[in-house]
This record gives structure tokens, sequence and C-alpha cells, in this order.
């Protein structure tokens, strides 16, 4: 019995010893190495070699695409996340990297570092498990719920009993109230707006032609001098000397008289 109590008190007196031993280090800046007071090493490195009773911890940088976030006794780095596919932020030697998928995609883990394919559609809705994996199942939406979009939950549909439905809903579409019979029809109204704008822009452009071909008229001063008979335009106008092939003709008592008729009709000549 002697020897029982002697062994219990032995035990007891040692673990007074170490917790005292222990309760020397400032545990928020130091770590206890072989009865000794280590400094933990500073963001970004790591202990490469720790205190002796001549030297302080030895710490070194972190070596490339490794990190190290806060004050720790950690004999090297953690890894850098290796994002498969968006990097939101860049490793640095005092902070991981941030990930993120595409669109289209899901996390497979709780950092994001790999991507899956979604494959839920509009009226399922994307169930996740896991805590650190993730998995995912895409289960149709229950009866008067819906889900509109690839990536969510299904929300109840919207009661219309007091106002009336206009549309009652279905599994990717919530119900729309209003009074009845007046339906909305989405593509019938895009269908008629996009007919008119075309006719609208048919019409333009033909007045544009129409305004392009319509002749400009610009009258024709007749020249009085003497002129031959086949000297004359299809207006009656008669043509200068030099547009009639230079041929000088005097004038006689008949070229007298075409002459009067022509005046006559000078102000018929049109281009």
């Amino acid at each position: 019995m002697d020897t029982q109590y002697v062994l219990v008190i032995c035990l007891l007196y040692s673990g007074i010893i170490g917790l005292a031993a222990a309760s020397l280090c400032n545990e928020s800046a130091f770590y206890e190495k072989d009865e000794r007071c280590c400094e933990f090493c500073k963001p970004g490195t790591f202990v490469y070699e720790d205190c002796t009773a001549v030297s302080k911890t030895n710490c070194r940088e972190c070596p490339e695409n490794f990190y190290s976030d806060g004050h720790d006794r950690l004999p090297i780095c953690s890894p850098c996340l290796k994002c498969q596919q968006d990097v939101t932020s860049k490793c640095t030697l005092t902070t991981n990297a941030n990930c993120s998928c595409y669109r289209g995609f899901l996390c497979s883990d709780h950092y994001c570092e790999t991507c899956e394919q979604n494959n839920c559609r509009k009226g399922e809705e994307l169930n996740k498990a896991g805590t650190i994996k993730y998995m995912y199942t895409c289960n149709p939406c229950p009866n008067n719920t819906y889900s509109d979009t690839e990536e969510g939950s299904c929300k109840p549909l919207t009661k219309c009993e007091e106002f009336g439905y206009v549309f009652r809903g279905n599994k990717t579409h919530d119900a729309k109230c209003g009074p009845p019979g007046r339906e909305e029809k989405p593509d019938t109204i895009l269908l008629i707006m996009a007919i008119c704008f075309f006719l609208l822009m048919f019409l333009t452009c033909a007045c544009f032609w129409i305004s392009r071909q319509k002749p400009k008229g610009r009258a024709i001063k007749c020249r009085t001098a003497s002129v031959s008979v086949a000297s004359q335009d299809k207006c009656g106008c008669p043509l200068s000397t030099e547009e009639s092939v230079g041929q000088h003709i005097q004038p006689t008592e008949s070229d007298d008289y075409r002459y009067q008729s022509s005046l006559s009709m000078k102000s018929n000549c049109i281009v």
C-alpha cells in the first residue's frame, strides 16, 4: 500500500513540474523545446532549426508555391492551392490562393480547387452533400414549387386565389396573378414588335432609294447663234455651233422663221 501511494505522489509531482515548465513560455509568442522557450517564426517563414542555449529559432522564407499565414513552429510551409479553373487571388508568402469555377460548373471541394460540370436543369433542385469533398444530386421540384435557374432551389408557386391567375405556373416558371382572360403571350408580342421594326426599316430604305432616283431638273439656255435644221435636239432647242460639230451656217429667210419657232419651245428644255 505504501509503495502505491509513493508512486501516485511521484506521478502527480512530475505532472506539476511539467506544467510549471510549460507555463514559463508565453504561448502567444514562444513554444517549448527541450525545456527552452523558442520564438515562433513569423508569417511567410518556417522553422528551419529550433532554438538552442546559445541561438534563437532559425527561420527561413517559404519556397515558391508555399505559404505560411501565421506565427507557428511548423518545419515547413503549407502548399498553395492549384486551381483547376479560375484563380480569384494568387498565392503569396502569407496567403493561400483563392479558386472559383466557371459558369456552369460546381466546386468539388471546400477550397474549390477542382470543379465538376453542373448537370442540373431548370425545374430541378441542386442538393450538395459533404463538408470537405462535395457530391451533388439533381432532384425534380415537388408539386406546387418551381426552379427557374440551373443552380437554384425549388421555391413555392405564388398563390393567386384572391386576384385570379394569368398564368398558373409550372416546374420552371412562377405563377402570375391578375384578372382571368388576360394571359400574357410574350412570344406573340415580340413577333409583332419585330415585324413593325422590319416594316419601318423597309419603308425608310424605299423612301431613300426613291429620293435618289428622282431626276434633278436643270433648264438649258438655248443659244441664239445660227444653227441648221439638223442640229436641233429632241426638245426643239437649237444646239450651239460647237455642239453642231463645228458647222457654221449663215441664217436665211427660212432659218429666221425656224428660229422664231424655236423661241416658243425654249421654256420646255429640261434635262
